[in-house]
Order: C-alpha cells, then sequence, then structure tokens
C-alpha cells in the first residue's frame, strides 16, 4: 500500500508524483489486493449448522482468520431452508463488495436449479470464486443382501425387478439420481424411498428398511468399519484415498456414475468486480493449499479442491449444469416425484 504523502514540502510532492505514476501502472487486481478485505467477510452457509458444508465453511474462516491475528476476519453464518435457496438469495442481494460470500455444495448451482423450484438461476445471480474440496460419493449396502461386490448386487439386481429399495437424503439429489443411473446400467428398475437428510437414510439402511443407499464418505464409514454397511464402489475416477480398499465405478465398467460426484465452493454476487474476485480467488487458494486446511478436510472424507480460476470453475458449472438439466429432462422427473 502506498503510504500517506506528506504535502508540507515540495520534494514531498514529486515523490508524490513518482509514486502515483508508479502505482497507476500497477494492475487493478493488485491494487485492490492491498485494500482487501476492509471488513470482516461473511460467509454464508444455507444449511444448518454441524453439517459438512458449515465444518468446510468454519475450517476456511478460521484459516482466513489465522492464528495470530488479533481478530477474525471471517465469520460464519447459517442461512438454511428452502432447498438452499434463502441462504443463496441473501448472497445474491448482498452488497457486491467482496465481503458477503457463499459457501456451499456444487449441486447449489448445478443440480437443484433443476429439482427444487429455486425462485432465482443461480448461475445469474452468483459468480464463481473457488472450490474448497470434492465430494465423491460411495454406493453403500445393508451387509443381508445377497452380494458383496457391485457385480454380485448387478446379478442380484436383474434376478429380483422392481423388489430393489436404496435410500437417499432427499429428492432429486444426487444420492436420488444415482441409483436412476445405476438402475440403468443394470437394465433394472428400483424403487426410490426419499429421506428428510442423510442421517435417517442411514439408519434405514442399517436396519434392513433400504437395501442400498448413495452418499458421501463421513457419515457412513464408521458404519463401514463396525460391519454395519457394506460400500461397494466410490463415484472418483480414482479410489478415495480415505477408503483405498473400495474400487471405482469406472473401474467396474460403470464410469456413467462419476456424474454423481459433487464439490464444495465459494461464490460471490454476480456483480462483484472480476478484480475483487481474483484477489478473493488468490487468498482463498492459499488457505485451500496448506497442510492444516487438508488435514482438516480429511477428517471429513473430502478431496482437495481442483485448482480452478474464477473462470474455469463457472465453466466447468455451466457444463455441469447442462448435462444435469438434460438428465433431468430424459427420465422425465418432476418435482417432487420419487
Amino acid at each position: 500500500m502506498t503510504r500517506p504523502l506528506d504535502r508540507r514540502t515540495a520534494g514531498k510532492w514529486l515523490l508524490a508524483g513518482a509514486a502515483t505514476a508508479a502505482t497507476t501502472s500497477l494492475p487493478r487486481a493488485l491494487l485492490a489486493q492491498s485494500t482487501f478485505p476492509s471488513k470482516t467477510l461473511q460467509l454464508v452457509v444455507p444449511y444448518p449448522a454441524g453439517g459438512t458444508t458449515d465444518v468446510v465453511a468454519r475450517t476456511l474462516a478460521h484459516g482466513l482468520s489465522g492464528p495470530t491475528r488479533s481478530a477474525s476476519i471471517a465469520i460464519v453464518e447459517n442461512r438454511p431452508g428452502g432447498s438452499s435457496s434463502i441462504g443463496t438469495g441473501f448472497v445474491a442481494r448482498a452488497q457486491a463488495d467482496g465481503h458477503t460470500l457463499l459457501v456451499t455444495t456444487g449441486s447449489t448451482v448445478t443440480l437443484l436449479p433443476h429439482t427444487q423450484g429455486l425462485p432465482f438461476d443461480p448461475l445469474k445471480v452468483l459468480t464463481s470464486v473457488a472450490e474448497l474440496g470434492r465430494t465423491p460419493l460411495f454406493l453403500y449396502a445393508n451387509p443381508g443382501i445377497p452380494a458383496k461386490d457391485l457385480k454380485g448386487l448387478v446379478a442380484w439386481m436383474k434376478t429380483n425387478p422392481g423388489k430393489i429399495t436404496y435410500g437417499s437424503y432427499g429428492q432429486g439429489t444426487q444420492g436420488h439420481f444415482g441409483g436412476v443411473i445405476l438402475g440403468k446400467a443394470a437394465g433394472v428398475d428400483m424403487l426410490h424411498v426419499p429421506f428428510q437428510g442423510g442421517a435417517p437414510a442411514m439408519q434405514a439402511l442399517i436396519g434392513g428398511h433400504v437395501q442400498l443407499m448413495i452418499d458421501a464418505y463421513q457419515p457412513a464409514m464408521e458404519q463401514v468399519k463396525a460391519g454395519k454397511v457394506l460400500a461397494l464402489a466410490v463415484s472418483s475416477p480414482e479410489r478415495s484415498p480415505y477408503a483405498p480398499e473400495v474400487p471405482s465405478f469406472r473401474e467396474l465398467g460403470l464410469p456413467q456414475l462419476e456424474a454423481i460426484s459433487g464439490f464444495f465452493g465459494m461464490f460471490a454476487p454476480a456483480a462483484t468486480k472480476p478484480e475483487t474476485v481474483a484477489v478473493l480467488s488468490r487468498l482463498v487458494s492459499g488457505i485451500t493449499a496448506s497442510d492444516a486446511y487438508r488435514q482438516s478436510l480429511a477428517k471429513l472424507g473430502v478431496l482437495p479442491p481442483q485448482a480452478l480460476t474464477p473462470a474455469q470453475m463457472d465453466r466447468a458449472n455451466r457444463q455441469t449444469n447442462a448435462e444435469w438439466a438434460k438428465f433431468v429432462r430424459d427420465i422425465g422427473y418432476r418435482r417432487g416425484e420419487a
């Protein structure tokens, strides 16, 4: 930052002119970096406190504030409800100065617009800042089924058409549509049983009320280790380092299930200046590349984020959004259907 100039002497006026000339030649993003943030960053999470998205946001806020700061420069505010539309809408309407930001799942901008009837288009009211982590999903099974791997599961499904049930954490989600994709790949229909969240769905799986479930790593791995649930496959292109014994759908011949993988991301109001977004992206990327942050992600079973620029992230989100739009149309899904 340029020091305040003492204009009481002609010599200092000359220095001021030189400093001004040098400053105006700097990129605007670099100038923005020298004064940003000018107040506390508000990280809005459109889900309740305690969930994985909330923990990711708080881990990021801790990293942004740093252990040596006397006061936090980032705080987390939970604004749940409306299939994430309440918190998302709050950020979209906020002053576009880069200080009010959304931390959410990728489905907020890619899938939910086509399944949850959001009152706005997230791709139009938000702009991408940075990825915060990747979230592959796992196919889980009740250990009582007569199959211990995906090949055996598909064979069993074919001999029991219309009798296989799978649970998910809600209608119109990756967990729901993952079952649709799996059923199509196996050539059989499965009965979808939606629940209000992952926890009740997992309890139904453990209790044998449903045979299958698709969900993230963290909610289920303790149950897997205890032998209450089987993990049959993961949607990442390669095996997860957190569960290396679980094969990927790709290596099992079902790469189409990779579509259900998700991510956590940071977004700003659409009108935020590009130079402010660039500064935010660099600031956040410095935190997400740190060992401390990645160790925190590992405890959640979340993979490190891709190193994408805001423009690259925007393009990827638009492509994924278009792919989900086509999928939803192709299967004839209507909101509220199981």
